[in-house]
């Protein structure tokens, strides 16, 4: 008896103590469950962070960079296709280059293809020369272009003032009267372009212009200046030396007094400080020209083959001119 209940008794603390381990287990297992409740939605996120981070892996300067252009080339090449319009004016897309050369600043006009169309007198700044440029275009499109033929049969166009009193730009010469019409009527396309380039210098080989050097002259008073007018209302004066020869035609006046006037302000400067230029044009004919001390053009000579021959007729200008007769033609 004694020891069956002792064997009960040692059966119900083996129960108790398995009921004991169990609950401890089932405790362990629920906060098992509890921690893989959770880790889940850590590990969740970490794959998103992870794929996050290897699109947008770190991108070096120099690859940036490269990117950025890339991006300006695609905008560029992605112009809009031209018009008809655009076209039309594309055509005449013509340029104005400022330039130093022969101690001032100068414009040239070129057409599309690159031909010179004309080439400016002197100015003494850049700014100076923009201005011509204004000044050039508003007078082309009031129609102030005429054509002048020279005692050699030379065209050149020759664009004035509004009065008509001052020539603002002589254009290149021509041996035709007809190829001068169509140089101006280039010139009339392409010169309202507002496309300015700066030039710190051309080549050599395009260099027109140079100052001459001159040296003391004896002068002689048997030449002369005509006076003529011109369609009933206008005036214009001819230097001629003593056996005839034209050296210059002076620019259109509007009343005799204003040609004397013109004449008197050019013998002045030959004598004093008037300086004298010698140009080459396109078509290698040369032109003497004479600036006032401020830079002015008074006076555009006759077209001449040579140099030399442009010089001689500097040389006949100062000799005639000083004591040249004025009388009416």
């Amino acid at each position: 008896m004694c020891f069956f209940w002792r064997k009960k008794k040692k059966q119900k603390a083996l129960a108790q103590k398995q009921a004991e381990a169990e609950k401890t287990n089932a405790l362990k297992e629920e906060k098992v469950v509890a921690t893989k409740k959770e880790e889940p939605a850590v590990e969740t996120i970490k794959p998103k962070e992870t794929v996050a981070v290897e699109k947008k892996k770190p991108v070096s300067v120099a690859a940036s960079k490269k990117t950025d252009e890339q991006k300006v080339e695609t905008i560029k090449t992605k112009k809009p296709a031209l018009t008809k319009d655009d076209k039309a004016n594309d055509r005449y897309s013509g340029k104005y280059e400022i330039f130093p050369e022969a101690g001032l600043f100068k414009y040239r006009l070129k057409a599309s293809n690159g031909e010179i169309l004309l080439v400016s007198g002197g100015y003494t700044s850049r700014n100076g020369a923009e201005t011509g440029i204004a000044t050039l275009k508003k007078n082309i499109a009031l129609g102030k272009g005429v054509i002048v033929v020279d005692k050699n049969g030379f065209a050149q166009f020759r664009i004035y003032t509004t009065n008509g009193a001052r020539v603002i730009l002589a254009g290149e010469f021509y041996d035709k009267q007809t190829s001068a019409e169509k140089a101006l009527a280039s010139t009339e396309k392409f010169a309202l372009t507002d496309k300015i380039i700066q030039l710190e210098d051309i080549p050599s080989a395009e260099v027109r212009e140079e100052i001459v050097e001159v040296q003391p002259i004896e002068t002689n008073s048997n030449g002369k200046i005509e006076i003529k007018v011109i369609e009933g209302k206008k005036y214009q004066a001819t230097l001629k030396a003593s056996n005839g020869e034209v050296l210059f035609v002076t620019d259109i006046y509007a009343s005799k007094a204003t040609v004397l006037k013109g004449i008197e302000a050019i013998k002045n400067s030959v004598m004093e400080k008037g300086i004298f230029r010698v140009n080459r044009d396109k078509q290698n004919r040369y032109q003497f020209k004479l600036y006032s001390s401020i830079n002015q053009v008074l006076v555009v000579g006759e077209t001449y083959s040579s140099k030399e021959s442009a010089l001689s007729a500097i040389e006949s200008v100062r000799r005639f001119i000083k004591d040249a007769k004025v009388i009416d033609a």
